[in-house]
């Protein structure tokens, strides 16, 4: 049976998203349908059976490779084994599929704009030493590299705010907050996502070191927001003129 035959094609939601065809293709290889060592079929055939663009097609097989679903072997595309995937990651990529980005940042928006007030009205000469710090670390050249510093300044911001309370809901809900971005992220790239992190956590960190917690909630509204839109422009379907016709 060929790799065109083996492939079931069921109609995708009118509003194609990467992560739609990612689900798709992520139950196919569950389901066995496409199994270990097969390989993938090529851009054009996927785009085509799917009804969406060469992009989109591309995107959803950069996520199931970096989640370990598909393989480079040569200049192949080929499916792994799904029992050597950990089942922590599995249960984050189907969870991904599942949770709206806009409901991720609203959450994030009500819990973190509140510990950067409360930061800037309870910081302390020491605290704003340690923070300083992790303002330091997230000024990395990569994006790689500053996605991690970045979930450690803000979580030295919710260290600061003086609300245990409201610091154990931030702590139990870290994973969520910081895990999830970092799967949508790899729908696409944005080569100045670092630089704009890096100028806004400094907006942020000269809001609390000056005690204005109006100027540190605006801030770090911003950042949140600005990532917020980011992440569903990447995962928007794409124009009409940019799909494959044939």
């Amino acid at each position: 049976m060929s790799d065109k035959q083996s492939l079931r094609v069921n109609p995708l939601r009118r509003v194609t998203l990467a992560d739609s065809l990612l689900t798709e293709l992520r139950g196919q290889i569950l389901s066995g349908r496409l199994h270990p060592g097969q390989q993938v079929p090529p851009e054009l055939q996927l785009s085509e059976a799917f009804g969406v663009g060469r992009t989109t097609v591309r995107e959803a097989l950069r996520g199931l490779v970096a989640a370990g679903f598909l393989e480079r072997q040569a200049n192949r595309l080929v499916v792994t084994d799904p029992s050597s995937i950990g089942r922590d990651l599995l249960d984050y990529a189907a969870l991904a599929a599942r949770v709206s980005v806009r409901d991720l940042y609203e959450t994030r928006k009500l819990i973190e704009v509140r510990t950067a007030e409360l930061a800037a009205e309870h910081v302390v000469p020491q605290g704003l030493r340690e923070l300083e710090q992790l303002l330091l670390r997230s000024q990395a050249p990569h994006d790689e590299a500053f996605q991690g510093a970045d979930a450690s300044f803000h979580d030295g911001i919710a260290r600061l705010c003086g609300n245990q309370v409201l610091l154990t809901v931030y702590e139990n809900s870290r994973n969520l907050f910081f895990r999830l971005p970092t799967y949508w992220r790899l729908f696409g790239h944005h080569h100045h996502a670092a630089d704009e992190g890096q100028q806004e956590h400094r907006r942020i960190f000269d809001a609390i070191a000056t005690h204005d917690a109006d100027a540190a909630g605006d801030a770090m509204f911003e950042h949140l927001d600005r990532i917020q839109l980011d992440l569903i422009a990447r995962l928007e379907p794409e124009p009409q003129s940019a799909r494959t016709t044939t």
